[in-house]
């Protein structure tokens, strides 16, 4: 495994390896022993075409009500039953992708490499319509009142589409620093607004139905000497808890705002490209140094902290049940507990790393690995057993 490839930084359209195989790169932390009170069921498995090898792409698969939607870089969709893993069908779509898969149960939409948007219809498969947009598509487009859909494209534009046809009503375009983060954060919705972090570390509300700027706030204000310790990117996923607004950037910040005023409730220094996942007491992230926190929804204020998977480029965290999961990069999944990070579980999927955050659909996790291995678990609890035990 390529540790430096999870460094990928984009400098106008060209892609760059910020940190490559040397040997000035964190290995990462060698895993230790713990009390399995709890492990992972493997349900079923299926290798889907979604690979990613060595590239930095997010694409993260589509749950519906009772199938799941997968897509890979060479532009094939796979459709499985998510009761047994049963492969429903294959849609070739012949053009590699970038970024998706957002949608319904009715259409589903992903983003090319070369600037576009295709729409596939849920029931027969076929494509609907295609749209070319400004540049790639790296974040997953979002439907807004089944009626529009929202795009993010590489070179800092937004637009809103009609679902239907595929035109373009409206676009905002705003310049972006000359090195940024590969990757785009998904906007968030609420009733009537839209939220979205920008590679210039600021966060925005707009109105999904023209694209007016609602609010326009800094999160982060770039600092250093160099591009790179100027990066301040808002990637990862922002969360919306009733009317506060969860999010976090690279190089910068975590904090909560009201988005009603468009104001700062609290914040931190922090750096994040992963995201935030938040609970009804505590707000959890991983920090660009591998370490799962847990703050206070409140104030911010450090719950606590599980170091032990430094240099892992875990996930960001999502809530299961009473506990944590993550991915790391040599794909193994952890769970931990939501109260004091303490592991609980553990498991490989495949050695070729997980990037996507694990999927939760009611008491079952779902987890996409970068060599194409989609799997589904169950958390059961265990007779009390240490990792040597567990697998002699």
């Amino acid at each position: 495994m390529k540790f430096g490839s999870y460094c990928l930084l984009l400098i106008s359209a060209l892609l760059l390896t910020a940190c490559g195989d040397d040997d000035n790169t964190e290995p990462p932390a060698e895993l230790t022993d713990f009390k399995h009170t709890h492990y992972l069921n493997l349900q079923w498995s299926a290798s889907t075409d979604d690979e990613i090898e060595q590239q930095y792409l997010f694409i993260e698969p589509l749950l519906l009500k009772d199938r799941i939607v997968t897509a890979g870089r060479r532009g094939i969709l796979n459709v499985y039953e998510l009761e047994d893993g049963d492969e429903l069908a294959e849609i070739k779509l012949g053009i590699p992708l970038s970024g998706g898969i957002g949608g319904t149960e009715d259409i589903w939409l992903v983003g090319s490499r070369n600037g576009e948007l295709i729409a596939v219809s849920g029931s027969s498969e076929d494509v609907l319509w295609r749209t070319r947009v400004p540049s790639e598509i790296l974040a997953r487009p979002i439907v807004y009142n089944r009626n529009t859909v929202l795009v993010r494209t590489a070179d800092g534009q937004i637009l809103g589409l009609d679902i239907k046809t595929g035109r373009i009503h409206w676009n905002y375009s705003k310049a972006i620093p000359a090195l940024t983060l590969r990757g785009s954060s998904p906007p968030i919705l609420s009733r009537s607004h839209f939220y979205t972090g920008l590679e210039n570390g600021r966060l925005i509300a707009m109105s999904p139905i023209d694209g007016e700027v609602v609010w326009d706030i800094a999160l982060t204000v770039p600092e250093g000497r160099s591009e790179i310790q100027r990066l301040v990117d808002i990637d990862g996923r922002s969360e919306l808890y009733g009317r506060v607004l969860y999010a976090a950037s690279y190089h910068g910040r975590i904090a909560a705002l009201d988005v009603t005023r468009g104001q700062i409730l609290w914040s931190r220094k922090f750096s994040s490209n992963t995201g935030v996942s938040v609970g009804p007491d505590t707000v959890y992230s991983s920090d660009d140094r591998g370490h799962i926190w847990a703050l206070d929804r409140n104030n911010g204020a450090t719950l606590w902290k599980q170091d032990k998977l430094q240099a892992r480029h875990p996930t960001r965290p999502v809530i299961f049940q009473d506990f944590l999961v993550v991915g790391d990069v040599e794909g193994y999944v952890h769970v931990m507990s939501r109260f004091d990070g303490s592991f609980v579980a553990r498991t490989q999927v495949d050695s070729d790393g997980i990037l996507i955050p694990p999927i939760v659909d009611g008491d079952r996790l779902l987890v996409l690995s970068r060599g194409g291995s989609l799997t589904s678990y169950t958390l059961n609890e265990s007779a009390v057993y240490t990792d040597e035990e567990l697998f002699d």
